[in-house]
């Protein structure tokens, strides 16, 4: 019996943080961006990723890096796709030929300045003359 107590306990924890993880993704800009709700100048996506200009650009090339799905932070983001996103990080250093010139800029957290609770790198240049392909959608 108390086995079952605590399988009632579980499920209803699974449920309350499923139910916040997607109350929390419909008020994400990020989300609502990746779900096509807001416009956003797009310069990569895949299934799992989004690249796409910073709409508050501090450099010549701001670029906001991050997961399709809503992780809040560094804690939360399974392994293989934080790889994956530093996969795509290096391939677009080689695409705009800036490999070693860029910077990436991760705040973790709102004490670290992190305005947006969806985990997101910003990718930074001042390179001269790069020009971005990006699509407006």
């Amino acid at each position: 019996m108390k086995e079952t107590g605590q399988r009632a306990v579980f499920s209803f924890a699974l449920h309350f943080m499923a139910r916040y993880v997607h109350l929390a993704a419909m008020n994400c800009i990020f989300c609502q961006i990746v779900n096509r709700q807001k416009p956003a100048k797009v310069y990569f996506e895949d299934e799992e990723i989004i690249v796409f200009a910073d709409i508050l650009p501090k450099a010549e090339i701001h670029l906001l890096v991050l997961p399709k799905a809503h992780y809040p932070d560094l804690q939360d983001i399974p392994d293989d796709l934080l790889l994956k996103l530093f996969v795509r990080i290096r391939a677009m250093a080689a695409e705009l030929g800036i490999e070693d010139n860029y910077r990436l800029q991760l705040n973790n957290g709102p004490k670290s300045g992190q305005i947006i609770p969806h985990i997101h790198f910003h990718f930074l240049s001042n390179e001269p003359g790069v020009k971005l392909r990006l699509e407006q959608r």
